[in-house]
């Protein structure tokens, strides 16, 4: 079944998208599909260790630490504060939006608290 099929008609204020195993179920993906029907999208746990790929309009974007809804232009990502940061690493993923011309400036946001890891610890 498709996500569009299944938010037909619902008009859900909060989706909450969770996984029990070991990060390998398609959360990145979902995500991706859902954020196009949200305004907001806050991560709020893991790092760059896992990756999820996403087609939107026909382009394929690689992630593994920015949240897979910054391909949609409305939506706004948060990364909060048990995420484990690599910055250099966020912006390598950046750089592939700047490529695409997918505006992220004004719409992805950091906490104050998150944790931040260098290469010299990876």
């Amino acid at each position: 079944m498709s996500v569009s099929r299944c938010l037909n008609g619902l008009k859900s204020r909060v989706a909450v998208v969770l996984g029990s195993q070991w990060g390998d179920e398609g959360k990145g993906k979902l995500v991706g599909m859902l954020s196009d029907h949200y305004d907001v999208s806050a991560r709020f746990n893991g790092g760059a260790n896992a990756g999820h790929t996403i087609v939107k309009d026909g382009q394929k974007y690689a992630f593994h630490l920015v949240p897979s809804s910054i391909v949609s232009r409305q939506t706004q990502n948060l990364l909060g504060n048990g995420v484990v940061l690599n910055i250099p690493g966020m912006f390598n993923e950046l750089s592939q939006l700047d490529k695409k011309k997918i505006p992220y400036d004004g719409r992805m946001f950091v906490s104050d608290r998150a944790h931040i890891v260098t290469d010299y610890q990876l």
